[in-house]
């Protein structure tokens, strides 16, 4: 009887895992659905008043780098090549 009575309790409880999940599953959609609707409500009330969308470009900073590759072409323009003159 013990045994039973679990059996039942853990079908119950699938059950019941399985109607949320399929809740869930509904639900879900829609919410994003009305989200989506008033964004585009606020932002076109935004555009009518001549305010544009809050969009922000980032700023790079990039490293300064000597690309130049003919800028020390010979190292050893300083060297001297006959001692005896």
């Amino acid at each position: 009887m013990n045994k039973k009575m679990l059996i039942i309790a853990l079908a119950l409880v699938i059950l019941v895992l399985i109607g949320g999940a399929y809740y869930y599953w509904k639900i879900k959609p829609q919410q994003t659905a009305e989200n989506i609707e008033k964004i585009k409500a606020e932002v076109s009330a935004d555009i009518s008043n001549n305010v544009s969308p809050d969009v922000t470009t980032p700023t790079v900073n990039l490293p300064s780098t000597n690309a130049n590759p003919y800028d020390k072409t010979n190292p050893f323009t300083d060297l001297k090549t006959n001692p005896f003159q």
